[in-house]
């Protein structure tokens, strides 16, 4: 299974109330400014100590700066049966892609 979405897919799948699970890696700080509505903050260095507080039934959506913490969450959430999928870009290209489908 592709395990990336494009930001794209990603939005679709939040305007048709998919049972998603979306999650932002990036540390606090980097969160709090460009925060994503719909993603929860839960860094990666937090992520193993919170698994227990997420939903194993729900697709899971990871993202971070540009995919490389999200692909060692997907490993992570992967390996405990979550079914993981990742932004392909991360925030980098949500704004991108997103301002200019709002312009």
């Amino acid at each position: 299974m592709e395990q990336e979405l494009t930001v794209i897919e990603v939005r679709d799948l939040m305007r048709s109330n998919q049972n998603l699970q979306l999650i932002d890696l990036r540390p606090s700080e980097e969160f709090q400014k460009d925060a994503i509505e719909g993603f929860i903050n839960i860094p990666l260095n937090n992520l193993s100590m919170k698994i227990t507080e997420l939903d194993g039934g729900k697709l899971t959506i990871l993202l971070c700066d540009d995919g490389s913490l999200s692909h060692q969450g997907l490993l992570l959430l992967e390996a405990c049966g979550f079914k993981v999928q990742i932004v392909r870009g991360g925030i980098t290209d949500w704004k991108k892609i997103i301002q200019v489908l709002n312009s």
